[in-house]
């Protein structure tokens, strides 16, 4: 008989304050990589159908709703269904280019600062819980919050771009 060890290895039974920390930096960085834009650099786009920083922070938004959505029936649910998501439609919806960009940015911290604080408080094994998301099938907590930090910092390296191709 295998002498039990911990922490345990299992998905989710180990930290996760560390992903709960990069998730809420994300917004410093958003404000800071943003802080003082004029509007003519927020609405730049580089070609026609292009996004813009405006765009890619109307965008960020969407994302970190339907992220909250996701992460709270997966908290609540046993294994829900997940739906997917059109960014397009979103972003037509939303029409960014007609938003203020501070509106934009207060509606994304917001919205984190809800997200971070449901995660803080869940206990080690919770980050295992399931859901089953309609494009990439079954995807733990954990999971989710890792396509997030792969997700949302490619968004600020966009914004960095675009911020340097508007000013040059």
């Amino acid at each position: 008989m295998g002498a039990f060890t911990y922490p345990r290895s299992e998905p989710g039974s180990s930290g996760h304050q560390d992903l709960v920390e990069a998730l809420n930096g994300i917004t410093q960085t958003l404000k800071q990589e943003t802080a003082g834009l004029s509007e003519d650099i927020v609405s730049y786009r580089p070609a026609e159908g292009e996004w813009s920083i405006k765009d890619t922070v109307g965008h960020l938004c969407d994302n970190a709703h339907s992220l909250h959505e996701r992460l709270f029936v997966m908290i609540k649910q046993e294994e829900p269904f997940l739906p997917s998501w059109d960014q397009d439609e979103k972003f037509r919806e939303r029409k960014p280019e007609n938003a203020l960009f501070n509106d934009l940015i207060n509606e994304f911290s917001v919205q984190r600062a809800e997200t971070v604080n449901m995660l803080a408080d869940l206990v080690h094994w919770n980050w295992a819980r399931q859901g089953r998301h309609e494009e990439r099938g079954r995807l733990s907590i954990r999971q989710l919050v890792e396509i997030a930090l792969e997700h949302e910092p490619a968004h600020i390296e966009q914004i960095r771009q675009l911020q340097a191709q508007a000013a040059g």
